[in-house]
């Protein structure tokens, strides 16, 4: 499913640093009546700000998959929502990508999408991957393929290649893939890359200025979001994942965490789901779903 999030206003973000994990605290009153409550979708839980503070042609995102949530409901994972270039984009993991040829879902994949322009030909496609051409909420083209991502580590990649020739504007291709990698250590450097990676697809973006090569954005927001088959906040599996941003290698050096509220018929933030940067590792620590208890609050990292 296709949604646009940076329609959405976001909240003012607190200005709290963001820093340890707190003690654990037992399940606050009330959370188990919350959970019960029905729920329109889509809805986000979490918000994540990366401030790269330059633009970049290499954007990636080294993550570990501590719960997995299976694919009886659908949750996005999005890692960027952000621009090349000035035009919109957004990418990430899925737990049922939609396939409209088959016109159903597909399983866990990843997905890539663009609003700037509604042309096939401003896409590419990996083996075993497909397009989506959609006016359901805006009118979008984007590249998916069937991923069987599960709880392990991994390193996603979105990077510039070469020129888009075909294109009746000057644009640049943008690539994105993914590959396992060693668990991460506890020293400063980044995990080991291990296994296949593997080609998501491309989409081409227009340059913004002819003669210079598309850049991707400095900022952009990661989000969590429950998007089908989920009646009520319980019904909502856990999906618990520790992850961090790179623009050109260098790891991003600060952002900010939020928490939605929506006027979808909601009108309060998600009950399950919690997040904080924490400063030992570097990483910001989501926790999505189930019982998941909201200990921390939004702000500023680090």
């Amino acid at each position: 499913m296709e949604l646009v999030p940076m329609k959405r206003g976001l909240r003012s973000l607190l200005g709290r640093v963001v820093g340890a994990s707190p003690a654990p605290l037992p399940e606050r009153p009330g959370l188990s009546r919350q959970l019960d409550q029905a729920i329109r979708l889509p809805v986000a839980g979490i918000y994540v700000r990366w401030d790269l503070q330059a633009s970049v042609s290499t954007l990636e995102w080294d993550l570990k998959v501590l719960a997995d949530p299976a694919s009886s409901v659908g949750i996005y994972l999005a890692l960027a929502d952000g621009r090349i270039d000035g035009s919109h984009f957004y990418l990430g993991l899925q737990t049922d990508i939609w396939d409209p040829g088959s016109v159903r879902g597909a399983g866990k994949g990843l997905i890539f999408s663009t609003w700037w322009t509604f042309d096939a030909g401003a896409t590419r496609l990996a083996p075993e991957g497909f397009r989506e051409l959609g006016t359901h909420e805006g009118r979008f083209v984007g590249v998916r393929r069937p991923y069987p991502w599960g709880v392990g580590d991994y390193r996603v990649t979105l990077v510039r290649s070469e020129p888009a020739a075909q294109l009746h504007v000057s644009a640049d291709w943008f690539d994105l893939y993914i590959q396992p990698t060693a668990p991460r250590g506890t020293g400063p450097g980044r995990p080991e890359l291990v296994g296949n990676r593997t080609w998501i697809g491309g989409l081409a973006f227009p340059r913004r200025h002819t003669s210079m090569p598309a850049l991707i954005g400095e900022a952009s927001t990661a989000f969590m979001e429950v998007y089908s088959r989920a009646r009520r906040w319980r019904d909502i599996p856990r999906w618990d994942v520790d992850l961090i941003a790179y623009g050109d290698g260098q790891p991003c050096p600060r952002g900010a965490i939020e928490y939605p509220v929506f006027p979808f018929g909601n009108n309060r933030p998600m009950p399950n789901a919690n997040a904080r940067y924490d400063l030992a590792s570097g990483l910001v620590k989501l926790r999505y779903g189930d019982s998941t208890n909201r200990v921390d609050p939004a702000g500023r990292w680090p």
